[in-house]
């Protein structure tokens, strides 16, 4: 088994590591000035763990993922769902799963690379992060290299924690969200399946409704939501940390999100009861259900097949990490009133 390596980015704004396994991105810390910063990546709670296969040895922050999702149908689907069967074992693709190496380091950048299996439509990935020099951002570039023509699911995978004082999701402007086809956790979930809801304020469950904007939740869950039509950037308030943190894309390239709410609903190990995080994952697909589920054609989501790639002619998804402090509101004259008679 390769060993893991990392290599870490930093600049006047903050600090950035990524690492050989997934090409994954994490931690990364934005200076907001004042003494203050944000670091919004998660990283796993068990850490690097050979143990375990694939991307969970060191599952962390943000990375690619093509093709995109599970290669296992979930079971009991409802009416109208078909099974198919994915091309490879790899959950969200090969390059999550296995080594990248370094093609290039500089002082405002890292270049990696990773070549897929030589029978496989895809050739390589390669991806730079690239610090701003005049703000605590990153600008993050995909190149995908295709040996024959497809069409196949994608999405990026950040993945943010989730700090004991908790986060406020902003989010973004959104057409609809849809909720997954079955429960994604079987007797945890608490998400009603296959519905069409517009807040994630009113999350539709079997006691009533469930507000997803303020993280982490009152019960234990695992959820996973679809924002369809997102207009980015997606925000996250760390309030304790005075900042937001918003995630900028391509909704040309990739129209939804994919909300992943990890909230300690997952008992086994290596999660343990133990995993908070939220998934927001830019994306072209049917949910993480594109290589083995074909929704009804009448589904909303039905056309969400995957983006192209055409042999020969590389293909580049661009997006932005970045931080800004949030600006104290000015005390009023109630305000200063209320502290004086404290």
């Amino acid at each position: 088994m390769d060993s893991m390596q990392r290599w870490t980015l930093k600049w006047a704004h903050g600090e950035a590591t990524a690492q050989s396994l997934g090409g994954m991105l994490a931690p990364v810390r934005f200076e907001l000035g004042g003494g203050r910063s944000v670091s919004p990546l998660y990283v796993a709670p068990w850490g690097d763990d050979d143990r375990w296969p694939g991307l969970l040895r060191g599952l962390r922050g943000e990375w690619p993922c093509l093709p995109f999702g599970t290669v296992q149908a979930p079971p009991d689907l409802p009416p109208g769902f078909e099974k198919t069967h994915a091309a490879d074992a790899c959950n969200h693709g090969y390059g999550a799963n296995h080594m990248w190496h370094l093609v290039e380091r500089a002082a405002d950048r890292l270049i990696l690379r990773i070549d897929y299996p030589p029978e496989g439509e895809i050739e390589s990935l390669e991806r730079t992060i690239e610090s701003d020099p005049d703000a605590p951002a990153l600008n993050v570039s995909l190149t995908v290299r295709a040996r024959r023509g497809t069409i196949l699911p994608f999405a990026l995978h950040p993945t943010f924690a989730i700090p004991d004082e908790g986060i406020e999701v902003l989010a973004c402007p959104h057409q609809a969200i849809h909720s997954y086809p079955v429960p994604p956790e079987p007797g945890v979930s608490r998400t009603l399946p296959n519905q069409a809801f517009a807040s994630l304020k009113q999350i539709p469950t079997a006691c009533g409704p469930m507000d997803g904007t303020h993280l982490p939740l009152s019960e234990q869950t695992e959820e996973l939501l679809q924002m369809v039509g997102c207009q980015p950037p997606f925000v996250l308030r760390y309030s304790a940390q005075q900042a937001d943190v918003l995630l900028d894309w391509n909704p040309a390239d990739l129209p939804d999100a994919l909300l992943w709410i990890s909230n300690g609903g997952r008992a086994y190990e290596p999660w343990s009861g133990r995993n908070f995080a939220l998934g927001v994952e830019p994306v072209q697909s049917f949910f993480d259900l594109g290589r083995v589920v074909t929704p009804p054609a009448d589904h909303p989501l039905a056309g969400r097949t995957g983006l192209a790639f055409r042999a020969g002619v590389p293909r580049t998804i661009r997006y932005r990490l970045s931080a800004r402090p949030l600006t104290p509101r000015p005390a009023s004259h109630d305000d200063r009133v209320s502290r004086a008679l404290q």
